[in-house]
C-alpha cells in the first residue's frame, strides 16, 4: 500500500508547520478522541468502563510485539526510556575490566544508567566517536573488532541528534560472536522504520511512545528477551504480583511475579486516559504500516537533505540516514533561541546538540519544504 497523506487524520492545521515528531508525536484523531472519552471515564470511575483496562495493558503488548516481531510475553509496559534502561543495566552482567560501548553524544536515557554501572562494576564507558562519513555502522563494527574487552553494547537504532542510522543487522552477529549484552534504544526508530528482535536477539530494547508511536507521554515498552523474564526488576508493585489471596481478605501479598515480562511492568500502567490512547494509536500505526511510513517520509526528507546542502549546510549522507527524521549541520553558531523565533511563525522544529532537527510525519507534505527553508533562511540570515 502506497500512502498519501494523511493530514485529515489528525488535528494539525495547514497554518502550522510541525516538523518536530521526534521531541513529540502528535496524536491521530482516533488517538486523540479515545483520550476524550477516557477523561470521561476518568471522572466516573465507578462506572463500568473502568474495567477493560487490564484488556487495554495487555492489547498494547500485542500491538508493540507486532511492530518489533516480538511475543507479547516478552513486552514490559514502562513510562519512559530512562526506565527500561534501569531494568536493562541492573540485568546485565559486566566484569571488572570490561567496557561498555555507547556512542558519542548518545540519548543520556541510554548513558548515565551504563555510567553507573560501569563505576560500580571496575569498567569503563568505551565511546564511539562520530565518523566523518556518516558511517556509524563501520564505526561500531571497527571498535567491536579491536577490543575484546567490550562486555555491553547499548546503541540506538537511529542517532537521536541528526538521524544518522546504524545498520543493526549487520551489527548484531559481532556483538553476539563477543558474547557482549546487546541493548538497545529503539525510541526514535519504532513506529517509523522495521525493527526486528527476532533477528537482531537483543537483551533488551526500549521504546518511550510518545514521540514515533503517537502515543500519550508517560506510555513505553520494554522488549526483555526470554533469556532475561527471571531477572530483577527495578520496583516492587502489588500489579506484577501473583497475590496469595485477594486484597478484599488480606494485604495481598504474593511471592510469584506475573508470568512473562509483567514482572518488570512500572508502577501504575495501568493508566485510565494514557492506556486508551496508545491502544488507538498504536491501531493507527498499524492500519498505516511501518515500512509505508517511511516510505512516505523518505522523498520529504531526501529534498530537505538537497535543499541544505545547496545552501551549503551538512547532513548525514542518504546510505547512512534514517527515512523519517534529519539534523542540519550550518556552517556559523546557530542562535540559541532560533526554534523560538520560528515558533513564532507556527514553524516547529529541534535544535540539538547543534544542529537543526527536523522530524516530519504522515500530516506534512512535500511542498511544505520550501516554506521550511524560507523561514530557515530569513532567521539564520538575521543571526549570522
Amino acid at each position: 500500500m502506497t500512502l498519501d497523506c494523511q493530514a485529515d487524520l489528525f488535528e494539525v492545521p495547514d497554518h502550522i508547520l510541525y516538523v518536530n515528531c521526534a521531541a513529540q508525536g502528535p496524536a491521530p484523531k482516533r488517538a486523540a478522541e479515545a483520550g476524550r472519552r477516557a477523561v470521561e471515564r476518568k471522572s466516573r470511575p465507578w462506572e463500568k468502563a473502568r474495567q477493560s483496562l487490564p484488556a487495554e495493558m495487555e492489547r498494547t503488548r500485542v500491538q508493540f510485539a507486532a511492530l518489533i516481531n516480538g511475543d507479547p510475553e516478552c513486552v514490559a509496559l514502562t513510562g519512559a526510556t530512562s526506565y527500561g534502561m534501569a531494568i536493562a543495566a541492573r540485568n546485565m552482567r559486566l566484569e571488572r575490566g570490561q567496557s561498555i560501548l555507547v556512542l558519542e553524544s548518545q540519548f543520556p536515557s541510554n548513558y548515565y544508567a551504563w555510567e553507573r554501572l560501569a563505576a560500580a562494576c571496575g569498567g569503563t564507558i568505551r565511546v564511539v566517536t562520530r565518523p566523518t562519513d556518516g558511517d556509524w555502522t563501520s564505526a561500531v563494527l571497527d571498535a567491536l573488532a579491536t577490543d575484546s574487552a567490550i562486555g555491553v553494547v547499548t546503541l540506538p537504532q537511529v542517532h537521536w541528534v541528526d538521524g544518522g542510522v546504524l545498520d543493526l543487522a549487520r551489527i548484531a552477529p559481532a556483538v553476539h560472536a563477543l558474547g557482549a549484552g546487546f541493548v538497545i534504544d529503539a525510541t526514535q526508530s519504532i513506529g517509523a522504520m522495521p525493527f526486528d528482535v527476532a533477528a537482531l536477539n537483543p537483551d533488551f530494547v526500549t521504546c518511550s511512545a510518545y514521540k514515533w508511536l503517537l502515543s500519550p507521554d508517560q506510555t513505553g515498552y520494554l522488549y526483555v528477551a526470554p533469556r532475561h523474564l527471571d531477572g530483577e526488576p527495578v520496583e516492587h508493585n502489588h500489579a506484577s504480583r501473583i497475590g496469595a489471596g485477594p486484597m478484599t481478605h488480606g494485604p495481598g501479598y504474593g511471592d510469584r511475579f506475573k508470568p512473562g515480562a509483567r514482572r518488570y511492568d512500572q508502577g501504575a500502567a495501568d493508566a485510565m486516559i494514557h492506556m486508551p490512547m496508545a491502544v488507538a494509536a498504536m491501531d493507527q500505526l498499524l492500519a498505516w504500516g511501518v515500512p509505508e511510513i517511511g516510505a512516505y517520509l523518505a522523498p520529504i526528507i531526501d529534498r530537505i537533505a538537497d535543499q541544505a546542502e545547496m545552501r551549503g549546510w551538512s547532513v548525514p549522507p542518504k546510505a547512512h540516514r534514517s527515512p523519517h527524521f534529519i539534523g542540519l549541520s550550518v556552517p556559523h553558531p546557530i542562535v540559541s533561541d532560533l526554534d523560538v523565533r520560528l515558533a513564532r511563525e507556527n514553524v516547529y522544529l529541534s535544535l540539538r546538540d547543534g544542529r537543526v532537527r527536523i522530524a516530519p510525519h504522515l500530516f506534512n507534505r512535500m511542498e511544505q519544504v520550501e516554506g521550511l527553508f524560507a523561514a530557515l533562511d530569513r532567521h539564520l540570515r538575521q543571526a549570522a
